[in-house]
């Protein structure tokens, strides 16, 4: 049988796998582009852009109407390492055993920080200066966000609207029907839902309401791997989560700890719609 400490390193290792594996179906169903290092710290700017093009007629020989466009700084986020820790005495392992005492509250550990990351990304979506829209029902208010979000990219030349939909559970399970439902990192999804888009299931977001969005737009950035080995931390080439484990002699508890270094963001305000369904007598 092997000993302890080579089951808490093949615990490492799939924990880590576990986990990446999940996130990185979230982060394709989400975003047309791989996940981006950047240096803890690192300011990153989601952006607005606001001017159109002229519509004054040139006159022969004089100047060209000026078109003025502004690229500004909406909001800024970092990638930031954030830690967790759990204890498991040395009384619990022998009441319980290790695998029911260390692995099963490592996994439950693991699922809280999962729902944090989703509550993070769904966050991202929200705030001052998204578009707005109201619809009878989710299929026909989702049917107007897509048309806001068609128009918006029509402006821009970002070319083909590939739109997600993020809902509640509730409007969720309404939809679901004869559909395919997916998952990724503990979130259901349906592909090419109504012939609109992915439709995203998430507690994160409240009932009654839906967020829209395009692939495109969603950036994923994830720190970089230097240090990890310093701390006993195993991660692998992602660096989406590091997980050590370690014995504490003064305490006699063992020591769970993993960390992470991602950020969720919308690059441009201009492509979030916010859909809320209207409420009928």
């Amino acid at each position: 049988m092997p000993d302890i400490k080579t089951l808490a390193a093949a615990r490492n290792v799939d924990l880590v796998n576990t986990f990446t594996k999940s996130l990185d179906k979230l982060a394709a169903m989400l975003s047309t582009c791989t996940p981006i290092q950047a240096a803890v710290g690192e300011t990153l700017h989601q952006k607005k852009i606001t001017g159109k093009l002229s519509e004054a007629a040139y006159t022969e020989g004089s100047d060209i109407p000026l078109s003025s466009y502004a690229y500004d700084d909406v909001k800024t986020y970092e990638v930031a390492i954030k830690p967790y820790r759990k204890q498991t005495t040395l009384q619990e392992v022998k009441k319980r055993g290790y695998a029911a005492a260390v692995d099963k509250t490592d996994a439950a550990m693991l699922s809280d920080i999962q729902r944090g990351i989703k509550k993070d990304f769904v966050n991202v979506l929200g705030g001052e200066g998204v578009t707005a829209v109201t619809g009878k029902n989710l299929v026909a208010t989702a049917a107007n966000a897509w048309a806001a979000l068609s128009n918006l990219v029509e402006d821009y030349g970002f070319g083909d609207v590939e739109a997600v939909f993020l809902v509640n559970p509730v409007d969720f399970a309404k939809q679901i029907g004869e559909s395919e439902v997916f998952s990724a990192f503990g979130i259901s999804y349906i592909e090419n839902w109504a012939g609109l888009g992915t439709l995203i299931s998430t507690g994160s977001v409240a009932a009654g309401t839906i967020y829209a969005t395009v692939k495109g737009n969603i950036k994923v950035y994830v720190s970089p791997t230097d240090g990890d080995e310093l701390f006993g931390c195993y991660t692998d080439e992602t660096g989406y989560i590091a997980v050590s484990h370690s014995a504490e002699l003064k305490s006699l508890t063992y020591d769970t700890v993993a960390y992470v270094g991602l950020v969720f963001f919308a690059e441009y305000i201009d492509f979030i719609v916010k859909g809320t369904i209207a409420a009928t007598a």
